[in-house]
């Protein structure tokens, strides 16, 4: 890239540099701007006049042109105010040229002072760190953000006077910023409010938690109202290990669409969206394209409470991303992918009154209106959830007894001590967490004769489908690697169906038609959600 004057423009949810061009000349006074601009940027012309007067600089009369390369992609997003200023007074000759490139990313008052952009920064500064020798300039304010790009020099310029006075002199004496704002300076210790130990009774449920939270498995949690699903939900994100520095800095670039970023996050985000959220909510749309819950939930917890009230498109919709870990979002004229590799945990009542199999208190529910509540969620979004878990009342008693065992200390180390292990396969297999692993990888780290034998003979007896096959498989893993194990033995197979939620086979368990053993396993899988085991 040569050297000049650039601006950014956010396009495809992607910062793109843009070559701004001045050039003055006799005839009427007039500016144009050529290269698509927005109304924002056309709203320059206005502001310029004054903001140069400001600091003693002059307005050149005649015609004025802007070019802003490349012509054909649409300048939004981003500011281009101080890249217009600083292109025309150069033009001018009453600037000299800069001996570096420079990237201006600022608004500009009528006084000529440097604002900071709403929004995007830190994307066009990831764009201009890639430009060898580069230096972006913005308000001083916006330096923090602009400096969490890798390699990236930053001057954080008051007002015009300061930028026209800093290319007068050499660049090597320019004060760059020297603001590092990553994982150091966004530490966020855990909330001690937020403890597993705290959720009284539920042990199945907390036990579901601790599979999640060790091998990143989606998490569906049924129940009556009040018995501690949501509680438990918001409970499995301090069990989560702080963010990687890659995935800190691509969380980092999804909120920027949204507003300043001032520093790295280090703990994973926590996004728990409103049952009126809509597919382009959850997923991400819009003019321009911005990410959705499930992208600005990427490293982190996604919360879909009262699962089956969420509108149905909206949950369709989540399928490919959850299975793939990136949502891609296609319009007419741009195209965007985001990160979306999230834990996925549900909450949802068991009937539309929410009392159906409680025990004390009755269901108002018909059949009909039963089977319309149960179908609100499809076949293939439920396939995409490794653990079922039922969650029941909680006595009187349970609620005034002790903090649940184990501790959350115990817990912690547990998890710390698994997450060592799986970093050693990782170097030998390829994988860490179980979610991320194939069949291949799978089999490959170690599957005992008895286990294989038992989730085949599950496979056909509880019309497992493929995917439900993988997801059985991956969180026996994940209870291998709890305890350490290289090989999955057959009760961490056991463990595996009797979390899943295996509908096609419940009717044909009530015929007897299943043979004994796959019979009085699905037996407890049904006792573990709390359901009637007749039949069986």
């Amino acid at each position: 890239m040569s050297r000049g004057i650039h601006g950014a423009t956010l396009f495809g949810a992607r910062a793109h540099l843009v070559r701004v061009e001045a050039q003055t000349g006799r005839g009427l006074s007039r500016t144009i701007l050529s290269g698509m601009p927005d109304a924002v940027a056309k709203e320059v012309r206005e502001r310029l006049p004054a903001a140069l007067a400001a600091h003693g600089l002059r307005h050149p009369t005649g015609k004025i042109l802007f070019n802003l390369v490349p012509a054909q992609m649409p300048k939004q997003g981003l500011p281009l105010d101080l890249a217009l200023a600083a292109s025309l007074l150069i033009a001018d000759g009453q600037w000299p040229a800069p001996r570096r490139t420079l990237i201006c990313v600022a608004e500009l008052d009528l006084q000529g002072r440097l604002g900071p952009p709403s929004r995007g920064l830190l994307l066009a500064a990831l764009a201009a760190s890639r430009v060898e020798g580069a230096v972006l300039v913005t308000a001083p304010e916006s330096a923090a953000e602009a400096a969490l790009a890798p390699s990236l020099a930053v001057l954080g310029c008051f007002d015009l006077g300061t930028l026209g006075a800093l290319l007068t002199q050499s660049p090597e004496t320019w004060p760059f910023a020297t603001v590092r704002a990553g994982l150091a300076g966004a530490v966020e210790p855990a909330s001690e409010s937020l403890r597993l130990d705290a959720v009284r009774g539920q042990p199945l449920a907390r036990h579901a938690a601790l599979l999640a939270a060790a091998g990143g498995h989606a998490l569906w949690m049924q129940g009556p109202p009040g018995t501690g699903k949501s509680m438990l939900a918001r409970r499995i994100l301090p069990l989560l290990e702080d963010l990687t520095p890659e995935c800190a800095l691509q969380v980092a670039q999804v909120e920027t669409l949204f507003g300043p970023v001032r520093a790295l996050p280090r703990r994973p985000p926590f996004r728990a969206p409103h049952t009126s959220a809509s597919a382009q909510a959850l997923l991400g749309g819009g003019t321009p394209l911005r990410p959705g819950e499930i992208a600005r939930a990427h490293g982190g917890v996604l919360f879909l409470d009262e699962l089956p009230e969420f509108p149905r498109n909206a949950l369709e919709g989540l399928r490919q991303p959850l299975e793939e870990k990136e949502v891609r979002l296609q319009r007419a004229r741009e195209w965007a992918a985001f990160p979306a590799d999230v834990l996925l945990v549900a909450a949802s009542n068991p009937c539309a009154c929410g009392y159906r199999d409680h025990p004390r208190i009755p269901c108002r529910c018909s059949e009909a209106a039963l089977r319309r509540y149960r179908s609100r969620v499809s076949g293939p979004l439920q396939d995409r959830f490794d653990l079922f878990v039922e969650v029941g009342p909680v006595s009187a008693v349970e609620m005034e007894a002790p903090a649940s065992a184990p501790s959350d200390e115990t817990v912690r180390a547990l998890l710390a001590a698994t997450r060592v292990y799986q970093s050693e396969r990782s170097a030998a297999r390829g994988f860490a967490r179980a979610s991320d692993a194939g069949l291949e990888a799978l089999q490959a780290a170690g599957v005992a004769a008895p286990a294989r034998a038992l989730l085949r003979e599950a496979a056909d007896g509880l019309a497992l489908s493929g995917r439900g096959m993988l997801r059985c498989l991956r969180v026996a893993r994940t209870c291998a690697d709890l305890d350490q194990r290289d090989t999955i033995h057959a009760e961490d197979v056991r463990t595996a169906i009797s979390f899943r939620l295996l509908p096609a086979a419940e009717g044909a368990a009530t015929t007897g038609g299943l043979p004994p053993r796959l019979a009085a396993l699905l037996r407890r899988a049904r006792e573990r959600r709390g359901q009637p085991a007749a039949g069986c």
